[in-house]
């Protein structure tokens, strides 16, 4: 049974004193493409099956295996990724009780290509931990042969959708560096219009591509995530060892069975939670922040980008793993009462406003959820506070209503907004958040984030991130 049902309301302002930073990426609709380039490593393994229980949420145009300065010669020589494909075709039929968008296995093993895994094609005695932005070109791909994956990054790039393609960068980049020099030699007509589209998201550069692609396809956006490590990697957070026990590797998830790790070591999984459409927007800008980090432009370089701290990652971390634990028990849960989802924002007058100084500003939002309420649940966990007030459970079976309360914050955040001032949010009625828009001497942003998270086991939370210019009076 779920535990209580409580839709809680936080309105986050973020600001900081950074200059306006314009959305230079075009209008899109539609799920976000991913392309996944991994190694196989055993920290890849277990970031796979984290992200294959969010295969509903992206469009998953290809799984590359590829090799990098940490597993040379890659692992496509075992069936690793097969496996779990298989696995996760065992739980689909439950997974897609609670959302039918997830896509079939076949789809996804449709998708599984293998890329480059030449170990010539990685440098020696590099130290790829400290391959940082701007570093020494080490590779050149004129001469690689093409193979099935970087094939297939160039067809995605080719099609005319004009959705951004996150490729993600588990292992190296080798792979994506030769499509991105056949597409620059053999589709010149084409190839600023698909450079244009990539953001490639690359945990360390463990290959030396990221260099390359820097100073030779710089319309490419590059993320260079350096903060995993600490965060989501080997050793990190290793007092979860009783969440993969219980949630993983408890016998009943054939998924969970081959996440190798007794702990929690996923050191490419902010790769993929950059690109997810949680409400955060983060994968619009670099700079917004979300589950895969925060961003700073790196100087000398139009479109390369540096995490900026542990925090920026650590501060998810919550949210990101109940998620997780979420979706676990959806593989082993038949139906849809008995687990937990993410409650769901509606914005009726959008998410982008353009207000004068001194203008009152309104943001609304309506939070809705799915789920029946569990009413012993909510005893159960609340119970005894509830008895210390008088009250039964006579009493919270007359009157279930009682039980939804509603939190509310606002804290300050230097995340993305350029205004470098404070921002007095006052809530109005249950629904809505208001403030007079600052003074300002050119147009300044404003980025508030609404969060609505339940009281389930385990909570999940939603987001809806408000941007709102200010202009001049």
């Amino acid at each position: 049974m779920k535990n209580l049902y409580l839709a809680s309301l936080l309105l986050l302002l973020q600001s900081c004193a950074q200059t306006p930073i314009p959305d230079t990426r075009p209008a899109w609709e539609g799920k976000p493409r991913v392309i996944v380039m991994t190694d196989g490593e055993i920290d890849d393994r277990c970031s796979m099956v984290h992200f294959l229980l969010y295969a509903n949420d992206v469009q998953v145009d290809a799984i590359i295996q590829s090799n990098s300065g940490f597993q040379r010669h890659g692992w496509s020589s075992e069936p690793w990724i097969e496996e779990q494909i298989a696995a996760y075709e065992a739980v689909l039929q439950n997974l897609r009780v609670h959302d039918a968008d997830y896509p079939s296995a076949d789809e996804l093993r449709a998708a599984v290509y293998v890329g480059d895994e030449d170990p010539n094609h990685v440098p020696q005695g590099v130290s790829f931990k400290t391959l940082l932005p701007g570093a020494e070109v080490l590779i050149d791909p004129t001469d690689w042969p093409d193979t099935p994956g970087s094939d297939r990054i160039v067809e995605v790039l080719l099609e005319e959708d004009p959705r951004p393609v996150f490729i993600q960068c588990w292992g190296g980049g080798n792979t994506a560096a030769k499509a991105f020099d056949k597409l620059k030699k053999e589709y010149p007509a084409e190839y600023d219009r698909a450079m244009e589209k990539v953001v490639m998201y690359c945990i360390w550069y463990q290959d030396g591509a990221g260099n390359y692609i820097e100073r030779n396809h710089p319309k490419a956006t590059l993320l260079h995530s350096h903060h995993f490590s600490g965060s989501w990697d080997y050793g990190t957070m290793t007092n979860s060892d009783n969440f993969i026990r219980q949630y993983l590797r408890n016998g009943q998830n054939p998924l969970g069975k081959f996440y190798e790790q007794p702990f929690i070591s996923e050191g490419d999984t902010p790769a993929f939670l950059y690109a997810l459409p949680n409400g955060l927007r983060s994968y619009e800008h670099p700079t917004y922040g979300g589950w895969g980090g925060r961003f700073y432009k790196v100087e000398g370089f139009e479109n390369v980008y540096r995490d900026i701290s542990l925090g920026a990652l650590r501060e998810w971390l919550e949210p990101a793993l109940r998620d997780f634990q979420a979706r676990l028990e959806w593989c082993v849960t038949p139906t849809y009462e008995e687990a937990n989802h993410a409650p769901v924002i509606e914005v009726e007058e959008g998410l982008d406003r353009v207000v004068k100084s001194g203008e009152e500003v309104i943001l609304t939002a309506k939070i809705s959820d799915k789920d029946p309420r569990d009413v012993e649940g909510a005893w159960r966990v609340r119970g005894t506070m509830w008895q210390q007030k008088g009250r039964t459970r006579a009493w919270l079976d007359e009157n279930p209503e009682a039980r939804i309360e509603e939190y509310r914050t606002d804290w300050s955040q230097d995340i993305a907004g350029s205004y470098n001032g404070f921002v007095d949010l006052q809530f109005v009625g249950k629904e809505s958040v208001r403030f007079v828009a600052p003074e300002v001497d050119q147009p300044e942003t404003i980025h508030i984030i609404l969060e609505a998270y339940d009281m389930a086991v385990p909570r999940m939370t939603s987001y809806a991130r408000f941007i709102v210019t200010v202009v001049p009076r």
